[in-house]
């Protein structure tokens, strides 16, 4: 018998909790987690492809998609974290990853390499590794903790999408106080240095690569809603989203970045300026109206139009990105990608029979319905208190719901849900409708309350349940119901006389889930025990369980088609099971949702099948019988087509209609002037209907001609059928009788093999038996050639041991005579140690008293200076703030100021024009009174000439005539001018006066500036004085409160030991006790007639708890670098002793060659100068000076003694660099003493010690001494 397969058609919901859940694999197609399955949807066409997880995994955790949008890595929590690789085009599984050192049982993020050969898994906790792996050969290449030793979470990884090249790759993380990039080189992962090494640690949210060429460049989000631009190693720059605000995601795009916050807020950052000096702008802030909660992920289309953002609440939402630059913030609406789902549980779901819908309740407050053709939401509700059941009438027009305070039927309109009837059913967990739609029954605790649909009366209750009900269904006839419970009961009820006809009780177990076979002569049970029951009717015995099969896990839900050929189980493993019916414990399981499946239900021809679960899914499933004799539906076969009315209500229906007669009253001369044409059209129409029922009884008479053709040929094919089935039951018989003759033929052949090998086998016998023979001869041989081998290599080794034992004896006096040498070199050596050491300590113990007292000072100056640099840090930290108020203030002024030199400038320009045009004016009026004058002359010259000759000519007159005809003109002309200079100088008066005034406004303006800053220095001086003062009653404020708190808690002590004495108040003697006690623990403390402030005493004690623990600290320092620098003298008195024995040496040859030569002089004996005590280095030095010069006898020895020089003067060079460095490690020893730490900067200053200020001065005169040397 075979078994239905489950389809999935169509998945409502999301995976809120997966990280990176969102990604575009084509502009129009985006991949997202459903439950335990990844979906890939088509905006366009609302097509759903299916990629479904693994089976024995325990749920999806995280997605990446490869750079190329070629591949999908899907990570899943397992017992090693799991992480499967699919090809998007075919959606086939290329790849499984497996690791252990990954260190956790899930993924918590991934990514893709640039070129998509790589691919970075970030495990989960404990181990928190980062795994490099080369996926497409399954292995891994590196991997490395990306974890501080806190352990605390990361969050996300990254590649840089511009490092591209093997050994370039760069892989970031960022987690709770973790910033970490690391470099993929050589199978290998090494960390990079932290741009944020300085920085303190911050819970990093999110991060991401923005495309910035070659430069790497990436933002960061933080907890607080700060965001950090890095570029190599380098802080570029900090940006604030809104106070309060916090970092969920980031993604980057060509113009800038997004980043998804808190409230459903989205920031938009846009680059500002270009090159190296570019920085980021906060441009819109947008709101996702009604989803106040957090973005998660975002994510951008390949051509950068469109953004897909996922919220906390499993929303997911679209923005177009096409024109940020000119729309405004309040008209770049986010719009539902497919529609909105639930974000919690589902607690119920129902079907109907007329309509395509199935309704759902779910814990988050919503009623939803949905259309399971459409794909689509037909409504959504929102609900202020809990509903927990659902069940729809089969016309569909009609809903009932369970709330936690009453039991509502409401009408199902077009776009809404209006309320018929409440009943008083307090918190209804289950409720159901018949199958004929007039009866629903409703549970109430352990009791079930059946109602007549139409006049809404409670015709009976069925009580019997000792738990509660957990599951109601009505039988086909409608004229009983069965119900389980938590009391493991199963009963089923006549509705006649609300009694039990069948029942069967199983103490114990908890039953979730009851379902009647079509013909009502079975039950099927599940519960908490992981058992499928059958219960039947046992005649005598009663309803006994006839059939049990062990699930193996706990089912919540089961359905039972009508059909009877299969029963679906939801599990808790959020897994669907098909068992063959009637069950034989043989089913298919279907791995769908994420969590524990709420409920299963069918619909009413079986052809869809509906599951819930805990996560917020609701998957919808095609039941394909794989029978291709019952491929048709039920409904198909009842030719039942689903309704497409909708409920309107009257009022509504009214409001249109009004509205309708109104547009229709504006839209009559409109409709008057169409009427000409509406007629045409209504002639057009009837010609089209006529045309297309033509058309219609044509196609009508070819669909009968080819349902006739098409059942010829079935019945053709019927018995061509009928033919080949006898065929091959013909063929069946041939080939078994051909069978049984080749069984024949294979013994026959069979047993003459049989023979051939035996002979064959007898032949290789004796043949072994050969063998052996030869083998036992070839042994003997070599035994005796062994025996001759051994007697040679014996006498061999005889001999080299006599000869080795020989020279061993030689060896070992040679080594006494060197163990000799070398005890008389090691009581030289232990002698010029002692020496050094005695040298040594005494120097150490110089330095440590001249140090000590510097020390000491430099601590007190220190701590005094670290006080008073915190108070004026405060004061001007105070100061720079009031300074900043008063440039703001001054810049405004400049402003204005700047305005009015603007126009003065103007002014000014205009005057200089003016002044211009009159000086060209004066020019022109010189010119002119130049040449009257001229003329004058000329004029006054003829009639002096004219009066002197006396006499008048002819030719005289008329030249006398023309000059003065050319003097009046002129005069005239003279005239003219001189009334243009008047005016225009009555012209320029105004200006000039315009101009005078415009400077006294200045000087004015310039008076009231050096007012405002004079106003500005005394406000100044005026906040600082009021700053003291409020730092000063803080001081106080927070002295007082202190008191107060000490006096509340000696009260509290005081009353709490009061209770305790108080309960011997009848036992005089421990009462007396008790009061001792009391007077001794409170009264101990006498009043101290002197003024000390505690406050003061406090500080003091505060002070040299300080100073101790400085003391301390240095004490442990002092002693480290001590230790140090005994273990350099070491190293140093060791290069020493080498000198000094090569010196020794040395002067052992001069004294050989001295006697050599003639001419040597008697010396003393080695090392006479070396053996005082408290001889310094520098004294060892002259010792060796002094031994080294050879003495005149010794120059006539030639080449040998030049050499010697030399080398006497190589050392004497070595010596003089071993003082010197020596000093060197001295002067740093003395630098390290002098670094100290200085203590924080208390809140007063303690009075001045008592000798230090008359101690400070030559301390310090002796201190810069000390310095200077």
């Amino acid at each position: 018998m075979s078994v239905s397969a489950l389809l999935p058609r169509h998945i409502f919901g999301l995976r809120g909790d997966v990280k990176d859940n969102i990604h575009f694999v084509e502009e129009s197609t985006i991949v997202y987690p459903v439950g335990h399955t990844v979906v890939s949807y088509n905006v366009e066409t609302k097509v759903q492809r299916f990629t479904p997880g693994s089976p024995e995994s325990e749920g999806i955790t995280a997605l990446a998609v490869s750079p190329n949008k070629k591949f999908m890595a899907v990570a899943e929590r397992a017992d090693k974290g799991t992480i499967s690789v699919y090809d998007l085009q075919t959606l086939k599984r290329r790849k499984v990853l497996v690791s252990s050192e990954t260190g956790a049982k899930e993924i918590a993020s991934m990514a893709f390499s640039p070129d998509g050969r790589l691919l970075a898994a970030q495990g989960g906790a404990p181990e928190w590794n980062l795994v490099l792996w080369v996926w497409e050969k399954s292995k891994v290449v590196a991997s490395v903790k990306t974890t501080n030793a806190a352990g605390n979470p990361i969050y996300q990884c990254l590649f840089n999408p511009g490092a591209v090249g093997e050994g370039n790759g760069i892989v970031s993380v960022v987690g709770s106080g973790i910033f970490k990039c690391f470099k993929t080189a050589e199978n290998s992962l090494k960390l990079l240095t932290s741009a944020l090494a300085k920085r303190d640690p911050q819970s990093y949210m999110a991060h991401a690569w923005l495309p910035e060429g070659e430069r790497e460049r990436m933002v960061l989000g933080t907890d607080t809603g700060e965001l950090l631009i890095i570029e190599g190693t380098e802080l570029k720059a900090t940006l604030q989203l809104e106070p309060g605000s916090t970092v969920h995601s980031i993604a980057a795009y060509a113009k800038g970045f997004l980043v998804g916050s808190d409230g459903g807020k989205l920031f938009l950052f846009e680059r500002d300026g270009e090159g190296i000096a570019r920085t980021y702008r906060k441009t819109k802030i947008l709101a996702i109206e009604g989803q106040a909660v957090k973005i998660r992920n975002l994510a951008v289309s390949p051509t950068e139009d469109t953004l897909v953002c996922t919220l906390e609440n499993n929303q997911m939402y679209s923005l177009n990105l096409t024109n940020t630059e000119v729309m405004k913030p309040d008209e770049m609406n986010f719009e539902l990608v497919t529609q909105s789902f639930h974000s919690a549980e589902i607690l119920s779901i129902a079907s109907c029979i007329r309509k395509p819908l199935v309704a759902s309740v779910s814990s988050d407050h919503t009623v939803r319905l949905w259309n399971f053709l459409d794909k689509s939401t037909e409504l959504v509700k929102n609900f202020t208190e809990d509903c927990y059941s659902v069940s729809v009438h089969p016309t569909g027009l009609t809903v009932l719901l369970g709330f936690a305070d009453k039991l509502r039927l409401m009408t199902i309109l077009m776009d809404d849900l209006r309320l018929i009837k409440e009943f008083s059913v307090k918190a209804c967990k289950e409720c159901c409708f018949s199958h004929g739609g007039h009866y629903f029954a409703a549970v109430n605790g352990n009791t079930i309350s059946i109602y007549n649909t139409y006049t809404f009366d409670n015709i009976g209750n069925l009580r019997g349940h000792n738990g509660k009900v957990k599951s109601v269904a009505w039988l086909p006839d409608n004229t009983r119901l069965v119900s389980a419970g938590v009391d493991g009961a199963v009963y089923e009820w006549r509705l006649k006389d609300f009694k039990r006809s069948k029942e069967n009780v199983l103490k114990g177990c908890s039953y979730s889930c009851v379902v009647a076979t079509p013909d009502s002569r079975a039950l099927y049970v599940v519960g908490s025990d992981k058992k499928l029951k059958e219960l039947e009717e046992v005649g005598g015995t009663g309803t006994q369980v006839t059939k049990e099969l062990d699930t193996g896990a706990v089912i919540n839900s089961i359905a039972l088609p009508a059909g009877g050929r299969m029963l679906f189980a939801g599990t808790e493993t959020g897994c669907i099971r098909a068992y063959k019916y009637p069950l034989n414990g043989e089913f298919q399981e279907f791995r769908c949702c994420g969590s524990a499946i709420t409920q299963l239900v069918l619909t009413h021809d079986d052809a869809v099948l509906f599951a819930s679960g805990q996560d917020g899914s609701l998957f919808v499933f095609d039941v394909k019988d794989k029978d291709p004799t019952r491929i048709v539906t039920k409904r198909e076969l009842d030719g039942i087509t689903y309704a497409e009315e909708v409920l309107v209500t009257k009022s509504e229906l009214e409001e249109k209609k009004q509205r309708m007669s109104e547009l229709e009253t504006q839209a009559s001369p409109i409709c008057h002037s169409f009427a000409q044409s509406a007629k045409h059209v209504n002639e057009l129409t009837m010609q089209n209907e006529y045309q297309l029922r033509l058309k219609d009884l044509a196609m009508n008479e070819k669909v009968k001609e080819l349902t006739e053709k098409f059942t010829a040929e079935l019945d053709v094919d019927k018995n061509k059928f009928d033919t080949l089935l006898q065929e091959k039951n013909e063929q069946e018989l041939d080939y078994e009788e051909k069978m049984k003759q080749y069984e024949e033929k294979h013994q026959a052949q069979l047993a003459t093999l049989d023979g051939q090998y035996q002979a064959k086998i007898m032949a290789e016998v004796e043949r072994y038996q050969a063998l052996t023979r030869e083998r036992d001869l070839l042994n003997s041989r070599w035994d005796e050639q062994n025996n001759l081998l051994v007697q040679s290599h014996e006498r061999v080794i005889q001999d080299l041991t006599e000869e080795y034992e020989q020279k061993l004896q030689e060896e070992q006096v040679n080594l006494e005579q060197l163990q000799s040498e070398r005890d008389d070199m090691e009581k030289e050596f232990e002698e010029i140690k002692r020496q050094l050491e005695e040298d040594t300590d005494k120097e150490i113990e110089d330095m440590k008293e001249r140090y000590g007292s510097k020390l000491s000072v430099e601590k007190e100056l220190g701590l005094r200076l670290k006080g008073e640099n915190g108070i004026m840090k405060k004061k001007f930290s105070a100061l720079q703030k009031d300074i900043e108020d008063q440039r703001e203030e001054i810049r405004t002024m400049f402003a204005h100021k700047k305005e009015l030199y603007q126009t003065v400038s103007s002014l000014e320009k205009d005057i200089a024009g003016l002044k211009k045009e009159i000086g060209e004016r004066d020019e022109t009026i010189g010119d002119k009174e130049k040449r009257i004058y001229d003329l004058k002359k000329k004029n006054q010259a003829k009639l002096i000439l004219h009066s002197l000759l006396g006499t008048f000519c002819l030719e005289a007159v008329p030249s006398l005539n023309l000059g003065l005809w050319l003097v009046q003109e002129l005069e005239k002309f003279k005239f003219v001018l001189d009334y243009k200079i008047k005016e225009l100088k009555k012209q320029i008066e105004p200006k000039e006066e315009q101009i005078a005034d415009m400077k006294d406004q200045v000087k004015e303006m310039d008076s009231e500036l050096e007012r405002y800053h004079k106003s500005c220095a005394a406000l100044e001086l005026s906040v600082g004085e009021g700053r003291s003062k409020h730092a000063a009653l803080q001081k106080e404020l927070t002295r007082q409160h202190a008191q107060t708190q000490d006096a509340h808690q000696a009260i509290r002590r005081f009353q709490r030991d009061l209770q305790s004495a108080v309960q011997y108040i009848q036992a005089p003697g421990p009462l007396k006790e008790a009061v001792k006690q009391l007077y001794s623990a409170h009264c101990k403390q006498t009043l101290d007639t002197s003024s000390i402030e505690q406050e003061v005493l406090s500080e003091y004690d505060r002070q040299r708890e300080f100073l101790e623990k400085s003391v301390d600290t240095l004490k442990h320092k002092l002693k480290r670098e001590v230790s140090t620098h005994k273990s350099e003298r070491g190293r140093d008195m060791l290069e020493n002793v080498a000198l000094i024995k090569e010196i020794n040496e040395l002067r052992r040859e001069i004294k050989n060659l001295r006697h050599a030569g003639g001419a040597v002089k008697p010396g003393g004996p080695i090392g006479a100068g070396w053996g005082g005590k408290g001889a310094s280095p520098k004294r060892v030095s002259k010792d060796v000076k002094e031994a080294l010069p050879p003495p005149p006898g010794t120059q006539g020895l030639g080449d040998s003694s030049d050499e010697l020089r030399q080398e006497i003067d190589s050392l004497r060079a070595d010596v003089a660099f071993l003082q010197s460095e020596l000093a060197a490690r001295n002067v740093r020893i003395a630098e390290m003493e002098g670094q100290v730490v200085l203590r924080p900067m208390s809140r007063e200053r303690l009075p001045v010690m008592e000798g230090f200020k008359e101690g400070l001065a030559p301390e310090m005169s002796a201190q810069s001494e000390v310095m200077s040397m």
